[in-house]
């Protein structure tokens, strides 16, 4: 699969057709999306009447952020991702707490350099973004993400991975096609082969520049990066929960 930086990935999100659907299609290749956030927002040990500052990686259609408003509604957002298409449907989900969020459109590769005086954040928070990362790249935005929390401050990934094995990869990808089928059935009213999903997945992970690691090889990165405490949260088959305390 070829590799491409994260400003080519911006330009495959920065697209008035894929915003248009991308929150539908997201339900349809990824339907624990919605459990994923709950853990990531459930496991933060932060009181909910706190005035917390979160930083989310990625923000997408705003879809994290909104979860993390909901459990801390007095919380501060800085919100990042390289798509300002994407950005501006963020804030339509957002419409109601945009004075508590700060949006900044920029790629992960730019952030450490444009936003070096950052500090104080309580917790950092990813959903399907990373994975556009080469692992170098990863490791540079976890070294940012380390310096810029606080003592005790927390980062929560939400992503998709391969799985270290080429059979359980083959599996996991066929169950994952099966569901997708279902939910094309019955979202879309469309009927489609697992063969026509496969090759639609592969043309979307090549527009998109997904570039998976293991959970492991995550983990392991988010270690070298300086966190001691570093945990899987959650996992089914190729999407996962993990997190680490500084």
């Amino acid at each position: 699969m070829a590799r491409r930086t994260q400003k080519g990935t911006a330009y495959a999100f920065n697209d008035s057709d894929v915003i248009a659907s991308y929150d539908f299609d997201m339900d349809v290749w990824h339907p624990h999306r919605e459990k994923m956030a709950l853990i990531a927002r459930e496991i933060l040990p932060f009181k909910r009447s706190e005035s917390l500052c979160i930083l989310d990686l990625g923000v997408g259609s705003g879809y994290l952020s909104y979860k993390m408003i909901e459990m801390f509604p007095n919380a501060s957002l800085i919100a990042v991702d390289a798509a300002v298409l994407m950005i501006d449907h963020a804030k339509l989900r957002l419409a109601a707490h945009l004075g508590q969020i700060t949006f900044k459109a920029m790629t992960f590769q730019e952030l450490p350099e444009k936003e070096k005086d950052l500090s104080g954040i309580d917790a950092v928070v990813s959903a399907f973004a990373l994975h556009h990362l080469s692992s170098d790249e990863k490791l540079r935005l976890f070294q940012f993400v380390y310096s810029i929390l606080k003592p005790n401050g927390w980062f929560i990934n939400c992503d998709i991975f391969r799985s270290v094995s080429p059979v359980f990869e083959t599996l996991f990808r066929r169950l994952q096609y099966i569901g997708v089928r279902e939910r094309t059935r019955s979202m879309k009213h469309q009927e489609k082969s697992l063969d026509q999903i496969s090759s639609e997945y592969t043309a979307k992970e090549k527009r998109d520049g997904d570039n998976l690691l293991t959970v492991t090889e995550d983990m392991e990165l988010l270690s070298e990066a300086g966190f001691q405490m570093v945990e899987c949260l959650w996992k089914e088959y190729r999407e996962a929960v993990y997190g680490g305390v500084k």
